[in-house]
Parts: C-alpha cells; structure tokens; sequence
C-alpha cells in the first residue's frame, strides 16, 4: 500500500496515537500499522481487494488511518480530496456511507489536539464524572471545532464524542 507523502509526514508531526475522554475517544495508528489496518476494509485477509466499485462499497482512495474507541468504528482519509477529507462511518451496516468529520488533515490536527488537551483527567468515565466538561467549556471547544472546518462538517460525531 503507498501511504501519500502528506499523511507520513502529518502523522509524524501529530505526536500522539489518540486520547480517551469518558468512554470514547480516538486511536491513529502508527505507520507502520496502517497496511494491516486496511484488512477488512479495502481488502480481505487472503489479500483480495474489497473495491468493487459497487454502491456502498470501499473506496480505493480510502485509507483507514485509526478508530473511534467507543464502538470502533474507523477513521478514513480520503486520498482522492487535495486536503485529505478525514471521515468515519459505522461498521457493520452492510454498505459504507463515511461522513466528513474534519475537511482537511489541519483541521483533523487541530480538532485532535484540542480534545487531547481536555481529556486529561476525563480519560475514562470514572475520571470525567468526577471532572465534568463544563457546557461553556464543551460549547467553546465546538466552537473550535467548527471554526477549524469553517463550518464544513456536520458537528454530530464531535457533539457526541463530548457527551458525558
């Protein structure tokens, strides 16, 4: 699998492989992972591409760069987007219907480190329960959130990672 120079060298700057808040959170694996990972999303374990290019299928242009650690659905890179769309979609549902979460890799850096940083001390439900995020808090790191997509992205699977 060829991994685009950009994402090699985004993935080495970002410096971290996830966070945890509550009871979810994200893992980005690490480079050298990233062939693996694609087993089960754009080819089979015996090596057969799973890009058949019908309806719902997987996109050759996708690449599964990591997880949402609740419910483990995947973190895909769209390689076909200049800015590298990142998006996820929920596993399990027959078809793939990825939705955008971040519209470039900045903007997945950027939402990335915010929630890193207001994380710790909320990295399992225990911890966040007896430090809760604050509604203004929440609202103003929604804020940024939007405000590093432009308003791009539907705020959903961000609202949600926030809950507590």
């Amino acid at each position: 699998m060829t991994i685009p120079q950009k994402y090699i060298a985004w993935r080495e700057a970002l410096g971290s492989n996830g966070f945890s808040f509550g009871a979810g959170g994200i893992r980005i694996f690490r480079l050298t992972e990233i062939d693996e990972a694609q087993v089960g999303y754009s080819r089979s374990e015996d090596d057969e591409s799973l890009c058949d290019g019908a309806e719902g299928s997987w996109k050759p242009q996708w690449i599964v760069i990591g997880y949402e650690t609740a419910l483990g659905d995947p973190i895909i890179l769209d390689t076909s987007d200049p800015d590298f769309q990142v998006m996820t979609a929920v596993h399990g549902e027959g078809s793939w219907e990825p939705q955008p979460i971040a519209k470039s890799l900045g903007a997945f850096a950027t939402t990335f480190r915010v929630i890193r940083e207001i994380s710790a001390g909320r990295e399992n439900p225990v911890k966040l329960e007896q430090s809760p995020l604050q509604a203004d808090e929440r609202e103003s790191v929604l804020g940024l959130i939007r405000n590093a997509n432009n308003g791009e992205v539907e705020m959903d699977f961000w609202e949600a990672m926030l809950q507590e």
